[in-house]
């Protein structure tokens, strides 16, 4: 039964496209707020003073939250040196990094999810390169067999796990009747035409239903992540991506 779930968490995970983020950001002080506002602005316009006061202020937390979600050193290093390089206004009028920037969390929060977005973009270009050199020279030989297997190394264990579990979390509360419907559009390849003349419902009944529950399941896991990493501000989208980045074991 577990093995089931796992698939049908990698089809459904694949197949939906939905996106919505969760925030459950503690509101801070407005002294702090106005504070932080003020030198946000003075880095924008690249003032050099307040952008090495926010690198002083949020290095090393940035780089700790790589390195737990799995990046080596070096590239935790490489990644937030180019982070701040873009957070400095260039020429031919490229705006700063922190224009992006809405407010809507604390600056350590969102730069936190710039550079796990960035990092999982570097992921998914080495697993790229791996696929691609994965043949060699023998044009008979087969790719798949040749293709070395992407190492996940030990370090990464900490995001694997949080991935997997908060996945787990949005599965375990799905209802026994949404995962047999699950099970067989996203397991077995039923439509839903073929569901509704197996269960007497009619065919928007079993969207409905399905709907519904892939709605849960996210809502449920992307709860569930949050709880398990506050500074972590993640869509959907990222969460799925994350996931086909990593061999997350429940998958």
């Amino acid at each position: 039964m577990r093995l089931d779930k796992g698939q049908i968490a990698l089809s459904f995970l694949l197949q939906i496209t939905a996106s919505r983020g969760i925030r459950l950001d503690m509101p801070p002080s407005a002294n702090s707020v106005d504070d932080e506002a003020l030198q946000i602005r003075k880095g924008q316009q690249g003032d050099p003073m307040a952008l090495a006061a926010l690198r002083a202020r949020c290095q090393q937390a940035l780089s700790n939250i790589l390195l737990a979600r799995g990046a080596s050193r070096t590239e935790a290093e490489d990644l937030l040196a180019d982070l701040w390089a873009d957070c400095v206004p260039g020429p031919g009028e490229r705006p700063s990094l922190l224009e992006k920037f809405s407010g809507k969390c604390s600056i350590q929060g969102w730069l936190a999810t710039v550079a796990t977005n960035r990092w999982v973009d570097l992921k998914r270009k080495q697993a790229r390169r791996v696929e691609l050199d994965g043949g060699g020279d023998n044009s008979n030989a087969d790719p798949i067999a040749e293709m070395p297997a992407f190492p996940v190394p030990a370090k990464e264990a900490t995001l694997v796990r949080m991935l997997r579990e908060s996945l787990q979390a949005g599965f375990a509360l799905c209802p026994g009747d949404a995962m047999v419907c699950l099970r067989l559009v996203y397991l077995h390849g039923l439509s839903q035409r073929e569901v509704m003349r197996l269960l007497g419902w009619s065919e928007a009944k079993v969207s409905r239903f399905l709907t519904r529950a892939m709605e849960q399941i996210e809502k449920v896991t992307m709860a569930e992540l949050k709880k398990r990493d506050p500074l972590l501000e993640l869509t959907w989208q990222d969460f799925v991506d994350l996931c086909e980045t990593h061999d997350v074991g429940f998958l």
